[in-house]
């Protein structure tokens, strides 16, 4: 054979390569539009209800201390649960949680576990002014000098106790009652009926 020869080849219709590159370009949209999606759902924690104690007693599933793990970890060492709600996800040691906390310290956080639809589910601190740094064993009363959007402010320096008790002596908004054993969607629909 000479240098000149080639072997056979596959001849494809004009329209059907256009055809083909719409659809390749198209997908590659989507999937990049999914990727952006999943990136600023993940970019910061969900915000829930948690402007009165109310709130926290019906979205929250429990209200813990623990210690922020390493930096590059969304790990909370859970020390004391506090408080849980009728009907709560059980809750381990060691949880991951989508919440702004520095390594090393201490936190009181009421936590809820939301199912994502990306797998079985996962820990968030309830609203980003719902984590709340310890000072000496009391709710750190420079950090919630600013009020926040959380009745917690109005707790600043005491101990992490008295949260608990309001919350157990409060309970959660009675259109939620029947729904306490389902999904925070299900609850969050329910109250805002």
């Amino acid at each position: 054979m000479s240098e000149n020869a080639t072997g056979p080849t596959l001849s494809v219709p004009r329209r059907l390569k256009i055809t083909s590159t719409i659809v390749i370009v198209l997908l590659a949209v989507w999937a990049a539009a999914l990727g952006a999606r999943t990136l600023l759902d993940r970019a910061a924690p969900p915000e829930f209800p948690a402007a009165d104690v109310r709130d926290w007693a019906t979205f929250a599933d429990h209200l813990v201390l623990g210690t922020a793990g390493p930096a590059d970890t969304d790990r909370l060492d859970v020390t004391t649960v506090l408080w849980s709600r009728q009907g709560s996800h059980p809750i381990g040691r060691q949880i991951e949680i989508d919440a702004e906390m520095t390594e090393d310290e201490a936190y009181a956080v009421p936590v809820a576990w939301i199912e994502d639809g990306s797998s079985d589910g996962r820990w968030v601190a309830l609203a980003a002014d719902a984590v709340i740094p310890l000072d000496g064993g009391r709710l750190d009363p420079d950090a919630l000098a600013g009020g926040g959007d959380t009745w917690a402010a109005d707790h600043a320096g005491e101990s992490p106790p008295a949260l608990a008790t309001e919350l157990y002596e409060t309970g959660p908004h009675p259109a939620a009652v029947p729904y306490l054993y389902e999904s925070l969607e299900q609850r969050l629909a329910a109250v805002e009926r």
